[in-house]
């Protein structure tokens, strides 16, 4: 990248930082407050994880449509300066004593929707920051996945502080992050794809969703690709948000700390896999090393069914994350790679889709599944499932074959 390009990227990195320094918060506070504070029910923990990702189910395709319609750099300003509100009215609720269940589920609803406008933004910003240099898209993405997981982590960690503080003033730390957000967002350029790219993008707003479908379903690689984020979504993303609290409480109390710590061996664990794929350079083979990272945590999933100490519990989370900073950084390159520049924010909506609406239902499948059988055994149930899709993947689909377009083309 040119100079200009790389302070962009910066800008762009510091923005996202924010964002995410906000969400390992509010991952942490929010699943303590209904595990331990409220000591909801296995369905109840389900119910409130579920409504954190609900509304971005609802709303995903529209908002990757309007950052597609938009200047995703004025969006992001506005999402940012949105998302601080919440955070603000929650931290007065814990404060005055008046947590209820209800306050949570509204909370959830509220994030949600700021959410699917915020995620397509700001993916398909990352391509107006590159421009037309499309030859570091690997390296841009794995970038940008250490720095967001880096700051998540920071916020999990400093989120254990309400051990000390109490809840109410880490939450309010959020809004501050947020803050951050709209300042790095408002130094980015404006985005002028919308504008540039107009005339691909005619038709009423369902034309539109339907045309980035239609894309998906088509490419032999995009499909594959939605098809197993929407399986992770519901079986994976669920089994983390319900059955690792509910083990930890109901085996080891979990207490703010632990939360923080099993959340953050998770990231940590993604972390060092992007910044090792960073090193490598340019992969070819992509489809074989997604395959292999989601096999990689159906074993460790299974590996968790077994009662051990909490620190092997720690380990086996730490190397779960090891496969999933390897399948986001393989998988969103490959998104970014092959959705044709006026439909990017559209398509990799549905990318985020199949993450978030695959975690609203999962969390309440998972849920359930928890509470007929118990937490430790409950994570068979996703394992088995994962094998199956993975299965069907590799023999119905050419997952296995995907592969960088020869400009991004590298030896590894």
């Amino acid at each position: 990248m040119s100079p200009p390009a790389d302070k962009q990227f910066a800008w762009y990195l510091a923005g996202g930082g924010a964002w995410f320094l906000a969400m390992g918060i509010q991952m942490v506070m929010f699943t303590y407050l209904v595990t331990t504070v409220l000591h909801g029910t296995e369905v109840q923990v389900g119910i409130a994880q579920m409504s954190l990702t609900i509304m971005s189910m609802a709303l995903l395709l529209f908002g990757g449509n309007i950052a597609d319609q938009t200047d995703a750099r004025s969006l992001l300003i506005r999402c940012h300066t949105i998302a601080a509100i919440p955070a603000i009215v929650l931290a007065a609720v814990v404060w005055s004593g008046a947590l209820r269940f209800e306050w949570l589920i509204a909370y959830g609803l509220v994030m949600g929707s700021i959410t699917a406008f915020t995620m397509p933004a700001r993916e398909a910003m990352l391509g107006d920051v590159l421009g037309d240099d499309r030859t570091r898209i690997q390296r841009a993405v794995t970038t940008t996945i250490g720095v967001t997981f880096l700051c998540q982590i920071a916020g999990m960690l400093s989120a254990s502080l309400a051990a000390v503080s109490g809840p109410a003033p880490i939450i309010l730390l959020q809004a501050v992050a947020q803050l951050v957000g709209v300042y790095s967002s408002y130094r980015l350029i404006p985005s002028t794809r919308h504008a540039d790219h107009a005339h691909m993008s005619e038709g009423s707003q369902l034309q539109r969703i339907a045309a980035g479908l239609r894309e998906v379903a088509n490419s032999e690689q995009l499909l594959p690709i939605n098809v197993l984020t929407l399986a992770i979504g519901v079986l994976f993303i669920g089994a983390f948000l319900v059955l690792l609290p509910l083990i930890l409480r109901a085996e080891f109390g979990a207490t703010v700390a632990q939360i923080s710590t099993m959340q953050a061996c998770f990231w940590g664990g993604s972390i060092l896999s992007s910044i090792v794929i960073s090193r490598i350079g340019n992969i070819v083979n992509r489809g074989r090393l997604i395959v292999i990272a989601v096999s990689n945590g159906a074993l460790i999933l299974t590996l968790i069914s077994i009662p051990a100490p909490l620190p092997v519990l720690y380990a086996l989370v730490f190397a779960w994350g090891l496969g999933a900073g390897v399948m986001m950084s393989m998988s969103r390159t490959t998104v970014q790679e092959y959705a044709p520049v006026a439909h990017r924010a559209r398509i990799l909506s549905l990318y985020q889709l199949g993450f978030t609406g695959g975690m609203s239902v999962g969390a309440l499948f998972i849920g359930i599944v928890a509470q007929a059988l118990g937490p430790r055994e409950a994570t068979l149930v996703p394992a088995g499932l994962m094998m199956l899709v993975i299965l069907w993947l590799v023999t119905q689909t050419k997952i296995w074959h995907i592969a960088a377009l020869k400009h991004d083309a590298g030896t590894a």
